[in-house]
């Protein structure tokens, strides 16, 4: 009972139950539950911004417990694949003993989808693989809508629908840890200042990696592979966007510069994106510091 009564120990234990209500609003069908479900992870990372990566652990323990006690075993997956476990294992990487850093979470925003994928397609095996039940998901989707998908625009869906929810799905997790860190930086309880993505750097073997997953597209393709490779190329095309943002910082205008940028992003996707992740390449490896003035 004397750990109640520590104020810390109760807003970490506050963030597992608030994160969970939120999930389980969602998963219960009541109003808002679409919106609210988008902000599930933000107490996760605010338990763990504010006390450290022990307590976002604790906090995402706690509202998996929550789950699993209200909910169906597949909510529980859920939650736990898409909140629990990412929010607490981007907080480990990102505070370090020696200080904050960016590069290991912009990482993981990549290769944890891989992993969920990779792992989806062995559990799904027994079901004609994780290609066949994205298909049926879709032409599912595509009836209750009412829409006609020719055979060609249900090949292409299939195709990308699993690199497309990893990528919400980081955008998702991006989005609420910077509401938490904002939430407690305005407050003065933040652990570290805001991070910046434009500094975060692969390490040289992600190359390598990008190329096998690159080769396993073209040879063997397929959605696994597809999707495989389009996940990898995420944490680029993060760093092209927060490249953007590095780029716009000090001129006149900035906001709208910046409102202009996402809209023709939301508009032209397919073309700027693979520009974005050109310009992260080029920020990772290309790109070099000034030299340092001579003395």
């Amino acid at each position: 009972m004397r750990g109640l009564q520590n104020p810390q120990t109760l807003a970490v234990l506050a963030g597992g139950l608030v994160s969970a209500l939120l999930a389980l609003w969602a998963m219960r069908g009541l109003p808002l539950g679409g919106l609210l479900l988008w902000v599930a992870p933000a107490p996760l990372f605010t338990a763990g911004l504010g006390f450290g990566a022990a307590a976002a652990w604790f906090a995402a323990g706690v509202g998996t417990l929550l789950v699993a006690l209200l909910a169906h075993p597949v909510a529980v997956a859920v939650y736990a694949t898409l909140f629990a476990l990412p929010s607490a294992l981007l907080i480990s990487l990102y505070l370090r003993p020696n200080g904050p850093d960016i590069s290991l979470p912009v990482m993981t925003l990549g290769l944890y989808p891989v992993v969920v994928v990779l792992l989806l397609s062995l559990l799904l095996a027994g079901q004609g693989g994780l290609e066949a039940v994205l298909r049926q998901a879709v032409s599912e989707g595509a009836q209750r809508m009412g829409l006609a998908l020719a055979g060609g625009m249900l090949d292409a869906l299939v195709r990308v629908k699993a690199a497309v929810i990893g990528f919400w799905s980081a955008l998702m997790l991006m989005a609420n840890a910077a509401l938490a860190q904002r939430f407690l930086a305005r407050r003065g309880l933040a652990l570290t200042g805001n991070p910046d993505l434009a500094e975060a750097r692969m390490p040289g073997w992600y190359l390598g990696l990008l190329a096998v997953a690159a080769a396993a597209a073209l040879l063997i393709g397929g959605t696994v592979a597809l999707s495989v490779l389009l996940l990898l190329l995420l944490p680029f095309f993060l760093m092209g966007v927060a490249s953007v943002h590095r780029r716009t910082r000090g001129r006149g205008g900035r906001i709208w510069l910046l409102a202009g940028f996402y809209a023709a992003l939301v508009l032209f996707l397919q073309i700027l994106a693979p520009a974005l992740v050109g310009l992260g390449l080029y920020e990772q490896w290309a790109r070099r510091a000034p030299p340092p003035p001579q003395t």
